[in-house]
């Protein structure tokens, strides 16, 4: 039995009414990991059924089989294969009607409207104790919820441990009869729980969080394209926010050019989605991917581009374009670092001047709109491309290395261009 419609029955009859599937999607638990494409229209499931299919009555007869010609014909072996993950299932014995119901009471406390983590944490854990005996697709889909709720109680490195082992489940013998969402899912969770860690993430990890986006992307494509970057394309087109982490994991980890590659693959994604503003903070987190690299004129023209697109958002959230100005003030310091390492330093002291300017004005703006500087967010993890600082970036913040590297996620690269830059050439 498909994890995804074994959890659907069940959350449905925890709830004990009707529940629209359609904004669920084909899996149950896929629709409620934050910021994932949305999946297929399931079909509505009658919670008075029965959760649990027993295959003892399911009997097969080969002879009546069409195309059957013998006990190892092609058809038959075909048909033992696919049935082994649930035959094995038979052999351990289906959950008891306790287990189902530890699992709804579990999916209540999570999903419903009173949601108590704590609660929902210790009751997922007797749940995954119970289905040890089951499936490996049923598994999987249990350690990935837990890992959503390790996530939602802010503590990403037991998350990214049940995304691992759900991965691990999903790749190997009986993974393959999950919903096609999960291994996509789980993935993201995981790239998710590291970025998470922020300077804590060691080099190897941020290496596997940079496969783990990609990964994902390319296995959220709903079509079967010739090629991998056209399925990594497709998925970024779906999830336009998960491609902007990967450009931002793939800058933490070193490779600059495929972040700059990438970052402009989100902003294509979020334009076609018609979300202007985070298409230019995507388009100048490419150029500053390519100032890292050294390439100025190249540099130039991108982030110079994106501050002439910004004349294309029309309103908006005041945050969101708080956040937008921001960017182009960290752009701009960005490229005044690059045109004075390259010793265009005319050039360069005007783009620093028209940096510091603009974030002054934001910063005027927000005290006459009475907007204060919002204090860290301790009911959440950082990992989105919303979760980057608006109101209190200036100027003289970019003298301190501790801020480079762990807010602004600066290469080191540019780090030492940009102390040039402060220190005036000396």
């Amino acid at each position: 039995m498909r994890f995804s419609n074994l959890v659907v029955a069940a959350f449905v009859g925890s709830q004990g009414r009707n529940v629209d599937l359609a904004t669920m999607g084909s899996s149950g638990l896929h629709l409620f990991s934050p910021l994932t494409p949305p999946t297929e229209l399931a079909t509505p499931v009658d919670p008075s059924e029965s959760v649990i299919i027993d295959l003892s009555t399911q009997k097969l007869n080969a002879n009546e089989l069409p195309g059957y010609t013998g006990e190892n014909a092609p058809l038959e072996q075909g048909i033992r294969e696919w049935l082994v993950p649930s035959a094995l299932a038979e052999e351990a014995g289906p959950p008891t009607q306790e287990e189902i119901k530890l699992l709804r009471e579990a999916f209540a406390t999570f999903y419903g409207v009173d949601r108590d983590l704590q609660k929902s944490e210790q009751l997922l854990s007797k749940v995954i104790e119970a289905w040890q005996r089951q499936p490996p697709d049923e598994k999987a889909g249990l350690y990935r919820v837990r890992g959503d709720c390790y996530m939602a109680l802010l503590q990403p490195q037991k998350a990214e441990k049940d995304y691992a082992q759900a991965i691990e489940y999903l790749q190997g013998p009986g993974g393959e009869q999950a919903d096609p969402t999960e291994l996509p899912t789980a993935l993201l969770g995981r790239a998710r729980a590291v970025r998470s860690q922020g300077r804590a993430a060691s080099q190897a990890q941020l290496e596997q969080t940079a496969k783990d986006y990609q990964l994902s992307l390319r296995l959220s494509s709903k079509e079967e394209w010739d090629t991998d970057a056209e399925n990594e394309e497709d998925g970024a087109g779906r999830n336009p926010y998960a491609a902007w982490e990967w450009g931002t994991a793939l800058r933490s980890k070193g490779d600059l050019a495929g972040a700059a590659k990438v970052h402009k693959l989100a902003a294509d994604s979020f334009n076609d989605i018609g979300d202007k503003a985070r298409a230019i903070i995507s388009e100048m987190d490419a150029g500053i991917d390519i100032a890292a690299l050294g390439r100025t004129s190249e540099a130039k023209t991108q982030i110079t581009a994106a501050i002439q697109n910004m004349k294309k958002i029309e309103g908006g959230e005041v945050d969101l374009l708080q956040r937008v100005l921001a960017k182009e003030g960290e752009s701009r310091i960005a490229l005044a670092s690059v045109l004075w390492d390259s010793g265009d330093k005319q050039e360069a002291e005007s783009m620093l001047g028209s940096a510091c300017y603009r974030m002054e004005q934001m910063e005027a703006d927000a005290q006459k709109r009475s907007i204060k500087m919002p204090p860290p967010n301790a009911d959440r993890l950082k990992f989105s491309i919303d979760d980057q600082q608006g109101v209190g970036i200036s100027c003289s913040r970019f003298r301190n290395e501790k801020f480079l590297t762990e807010t602004m996620n600066w290469p080191e690269s540019l780090q030492k261009k940009v102390n040039k830059l402060q220190a005036l050439g000396k």
